[in-house]
């Protein structure tokens, strides 16, 4: 979706999908009088009830988002997202559980907060399938545009990359955008799996995911790092969440999400050319 063709009708569609499920019916919709006080079809009016968020880790590819917080029965901080990503100027509903602070294993609580976790990742894949139902735009659009976009291409194989990320729709869109490079793929949706793959297929390059069930992201490259036969395997990691400087130097790459489609490919080839000259 273009922004030009968002509706107050729109945002209201999503408030209330996001409210009922994240609350319960009935509840109070504090964003909707200041909604009903907007002019029904003026993109620009709508915007002003988010955050307008840019991300431009690498100079010349940007992404914006736009951003507002409704949190959840159990945790405030959770929210609405208008997300840019992959496809410039093409935008969609999404949710963004916002809860990637860094809680230790040997921290009070700890227990208590990966079930709030979890909590927030079943709501947020609820949300976003209640989206899509409604008829909004969500990654499942990202996904079918570039399929769609995507013919067979005639470039001799460049390699195998493996994709290893929970979000489904974006993994497929990412997949079909790297398989038009020339690259053949294989995509799973948790660490464990990941960890499998990457030992079995020996790929030329695993794109990583952050945040995954059963392991994080750090700890499948721990393991790769650990096995002899996958230790040489360059890891390209990517997230939504804040990073710390020495997390990502255990990577060979870092994408901060969300990313154009220009840097991921950029961002592959400098990983790869990288590997491919040390001794």
């Amino acid at each position: 979706m273009r922004l030009a063709a968002l509706t107050a009708e729109m945002v209201a569609r999503a408030i209330r999908i996001y409210q009922d499920l994240a609350y319960g019916t009935g509840r109070p919709r504090r964003p909707q009088e200041a909604l009903d006080a907007l002019a029904p079809n003026s993109p620009d009016a709508v915007l002003t009830l988010f955050q307008k968020e840019q991300h431009e880790t690498v100079p010349g590819h940007p992404c914006h988002r736009y951003t507002m917080r409704l949190g959840n029965r159990n945790y405030p901080f959770m929210k609405l997202l208008l997300q840019e990503h992959l496809l410039a100027g093409e935008y969609y509903f999404a949710v963004d559980t916002h809860d990637q602070m860094e809680i230790k294993p040997d921290y009070p609580d700890y227990e208590q907060w990966l079930a709030v976790r979890r909590f927030n990742r079943d709501l947020k894949r609820q949300i976003e399938q209640g989206f899509e139902q409604a008829g909004l735009d969500t990654a499942a659009m990202v996904r079918r545009q570039i399929v769609a976009s995507c013919g067979a291409g005639n470039e001799p194989c460049k390699g195998l990359v493996l994709i290893v990320d929970d979000e489904e729709d974006l993994a497929a869109a990412v997949e079909a955008l790297i398989q038009r490079r020339g690259y053949r793929t294989c995509k799973v949706h948790d660490g464990p799996s990941g960890v499998v793959a990457a030992r079995e297929l020996l790929p030329d390059l695993v794109l990583l995911d952050y945040e995954l069930p059963e392991l994080d992201g750090l700890q499948v490259i721990e393991r790769l790092r650990a096995d002899p036969a996958t230790l040489g395997i360059p890891v390209l990691l990517n997230s939504a969440a804040r990073v710390s400087l020495a997390d990502i130097q255990k990577a060979d790459g870092f994408l901060a999400k969300p990313f154009p489609e220009s840097l991921l490919h950029e961002m592959m080839e400098r990983v790869l050319r990288a590997r491919q000259v040390r001794p």
